[in-house]
């Protein structure tokens, strides 16, 4: 019988370099993975969702083993055949990375192959916010596409498509209105008690436009994503109002730019739908009907694990279907010229007040 790549032999590789791997459990609204990996692993995963998922003492039910550059360990784990308890997941993005996936144990065994460890980092990043993402479908989170922020602790949800003003208004708040980050294009909610939606952000990297950036007043943060724009991809104003390129940068750093700070879980108060009109010469909001109300929020779910992660859609096999529920909270629509993003602000602040105090 030919050779078959076994739970026991992935047992028997973690046994024998678990002296020389540490372990940490990293945890979100009782969603959780143990990550067993190197010291420069664990310390970059640890530095990369500081604020967002809490490290715990104890085990978690599913485990993350990371298994440094080792060529003939890469070569087996690439080519062998496997036994029937195991699957090879595809990482499309990541090629010099073999995923092995022991779904009856809730395991997952990842043998990097030559690449740059600050990449292979970025993909146990990836993957372990996958597997948490899928313990929280699991339990019946809704996901949705939204930049989300905090106003005096009170959560708001900005939805819409492609360069709807979503990504300039999180900034615009964190510079001027004192807001706090929840998360940007991807954020979980969940129904609490008595009616309440909880927001959980999650540490994704922020995708900002030139135009997002020439909108803000001078000042540090502007000045902070001016110099990041220039040393990554060039010179910001020949990228106007462009939506390609975009300045990827982590959360947490684009907080502290801004003199603010991140707040990933609360409660959601309010949602903000916002819109681009050159025909009105002030700012609006207008409350959306709950038929109005619904279908915005339908059109801006994501679907299942294969959306909520595509680049670790194989890692999904055997999860559940996601069901989905719309969040009964005040939803508006924000009508607003070109250029009055801060005037808009002032509104999006007052309803939240207003929201706050049941007026």
């Amino acid at each position: 019988m030919a050779y078959r790549l076994t739970v026991e032999d992935l047992n028997g590789w973690a046994a024998r370099s678990f002296p020389r791997l540490l372990r940490e459990c990293f945890d979100l609204a009782g969603a959780g993975v143990e990550v067993v990996a190197a010291q420069p692993i664990v310390d970059y995963v640890a530095w990369y969702v500081d604020g967002y998922f809490a490290r715990r003492a104890a085990p978690d039910r599913t485990r993350l083993i990371v298994y440094s550059s080792a060529p003939e360990l890469f070569r087996i784990a690439r080519e062998a055949p496997l036994a029937s308890s195991i699957r090879r997941a595809v990482l499309p993005t990541a090629p010099d990375v073999v995923c092995l996936v022991d779904d009856a144990r809730s395991t997952v065994h990842l043998v990097l192959g030559e690449g740059a460890e600050h990449e292979h980092a970025q993909v146990v990043v990836r993957i372990m916010r996958a597997l948490i993402l899928r313990e929280l479908l699991a339990k019946g989170e809704l996901f949705v596409r939204a930049a989300c922020f905090a106003l005096e602790g009170e959560g708001v949800a900005v939805l819409g498509g492609r360069a709807a003003g979503k990504t300039t208004m999180l900034l615009h708040t964190l510079d001027s209105a004192g807001g706090a980050l929840a998360g940007n294009d991807k954020v979980a909610l969940r129904q609490g008690g008595e009616g309440q939606v909880e927001v959980a952000g999650f540490p994704i990297r922020v995708g900002v436009r030139a135009g997002s950036v020439l909108s803000l007043r001078e000042g540090p943060l502007r000045d902070y994503l001016v110099h990041q724009w220039e040393q990554q991809i060039g010179d910001v104003e020949g990228c106007g109002d462009a939506l390609e390129p975009r300045l990827a940068l982590r959360p947490q750093e684009l907080a502290t730019a801004a003199g603010s700070t991140v707040a990933p879980r609360g409660r959601l108060t309010v949602a903000i739908e916002p819109r681009l009109d050159p025909a009105v010469s002030a700012p609006y909001l207008s409350l959306l009907s709950e038929e109005e109300a619904g279908a915005l929020w339908s059109r801006n779910v994501l679907h299942g694990p294969g959306e909520v992660f595509p680049e670790q859609a194989a890692l999904a096999d055997g999860a559940p279907e996601h069901r989905q529920w719309i969040p009964q909270i005040p939803t508006y629509r924000l009508i607003q010229p070109p250029g009055m993003t801060p005037q808009a602000l002032r509104l999006v602040d007052d309803v939240v007040r207003r929201t706050r105090e049941g007026e």
